[in-house]
């Protein structure tokens, strides 16, 4: 039976795994971490009404998220809806405008872009709006929040999903989104080896994948990297490539985004509040409790945004900044804050992925050709659902379906050549 290397326990490795294990494929997955999910996170905050469940990693599941919703329902889990809407987020910082008018020009801005097919940055886009510059500065800070990078640089696409403005409702997998990748790796069993951290993969001239961790040395029939962005730009990690990818990915930018996670007195009402200034929001959201859990979430997106918050050298400053622009919430006097840094963490080099101007879909679709025997799969290589957990899981499902397509024509051709024999 063939085996098929599978690096990286993240959604998308693990959504591989899942569809090769379940069509009879011998699959390994390695994962440097001891736990999988990679930037999916959950973990429990105390408060003053007890423990709650945060998400240090991906939290929302949106809209149009099928592929998420059917390996819930496969793995028994269910969904909870936050009482609030991802896309919609009230300024608290600026006087005299509001979440509507926000929402009006994002709306305008679309409307602009429209005829030239989303060209363009995100910043050239705000640039052609004729409105007054703090409203389409709130509107700038909206979409580098979301996007986790700069206006100036992603893709004026990204206002039609991640940065949307329609207000749409935003669920949680119940008991936290880290249930679905632990279920996906409970599934696979021993198949799924942690702490093992890729250092070289390599084509084997007469087939098959010769894969390098820090312990072992390993051949397969082939292999997913299904690798955070960061890691597969990393010049110390091997990984064959060809000229055409290299330049398609090019046009993908890394996120940089932290969380901050404060826990409340008392249970709040549900919200969203957005600092312009700071390039976070904040929020409140029920759990599968059915109550508003009495915790404060933060979101800061962009690398300039975490340099400003001198998150990496004090991160209280941000939990003054989040107590100044929430005064209607409860914080827990001396309240030990939980920060995460995406950009700190060594296995995951920074946050999601985006899509600079110059992206298209035959150099997405680059990102996910095979070299050699080795196939890819990322949230960063989806063309519609880039820098979310659908995008990672889909990808992760079609890099499954490429393998056993492979598989299936060399097994073809190997019984054509011993049948000529």
């Amino acid at each position: 039976m063939p085996r098929i290397g599978i690096l990286g326990a993240g959604l998308a490795g693990l959504a591989a795994a899942t569809k090769l294990a379940e069509a009879g494929e011998h699959v390994t997955v390695f994962d440097a971490r001891n736990r999988p999910g990679g930037r999916v996170w959950s973990e429990t905050l105390d408060t003053p009404q007890g423990r709650y469940v945060i998400e240090r990693g991906a939290e929302f599941v949106l809209d149009g998220y099928t592929s998420m919703r059917r390996l819930l329902s496969h793995f028994g889990l269910s969904l909870v809806d936050t009482g609030m809407s991802y896309y919609v987020r009230e300024p608290g910082d600026m006087a005299g405008i509001t979440c509507d008018d926000i929402i009006r020009t994002g709306r305008k801005a679309l409307e602009l872009t429209s005829s030239n097919g989303l060209q363009g940055t995100a910043e050239e886009l705000l640039a052609a709006l004729p409105d007054e510059p703090e409203l389409v500065d709130a509107l700038r800070a909206r979409i580098e929040i979301s996007t986790a990078v700069s206006a100036s640089e992603v893709t004026a696409k990204s206002l039609q999903h991640i940065a949307s403005f329609e207000p749409k409702p935003s669920w949680r997998v119940a008991g936290g989104n880290q249930r679905l990748p632990d279920a996906m790796a409970a599934a696979l069993g021993s198949a799924v080896r942690y702490g093992e951290t890729v250092r070289a993969v390599e084509n084997i001239s007469d087939g098959g994948v010769l894969v390098t961790t820090d312990t072992d040395t390993s051949v397969f029939d082939a292999v997913v990297v299904a690798l955070p962005l960061a890691v597969i730009r990393d010049p110390q990690v091997n990984l064959p490539s060809t000229e055409a990818r290299s330049a398609a990915l090019k046009h993908v930018l890394q996120g940089h985004a932290a969380k901050l996670h404060l826990p409340l007195e008392t249970p709040p009402p549900t919200s969203a509040v957005m600092s312009v200034e700071g390039r976070y929001w904040t929020w409140t959201a029920t759990d599968d409790s059915g109550v508003v859990a009495p915790v404060l979430n933060a979101f800061m997106g962009s690398p300039s945004a975490i340099s400003r918050a001198n998150l990496t050298q004090n991160p209280s400053e941000w939990v003054l900044k989040a107590r100044a622009l929430r005064t209607d919430l409860d914080i827990a006097r001396n309240a030990s804050a939980l920060t995460t840094v995406w950009s700190e963490d060594q296995l995951a080099g920074g946050a999601y992925a985006a899509h600079a101007p110059g992206a298209t879909a035959a150099g997405t679709a680059l990102l996910e050709k095979p070299v050699g025997d080795v196939f890819w799969a990322g949230e960063y290589s989806e063309p519609e659902f880039v820098g979310l957990m659908e995008g990672a899981i889909r990808s992760g499902e079609r890099a499954a379906e490429r393998v056993m397509q492979r598989l299936e024509t060399t097994s073809r051709d190997s019984d054509s050549e011993r049948t000529k024999a």
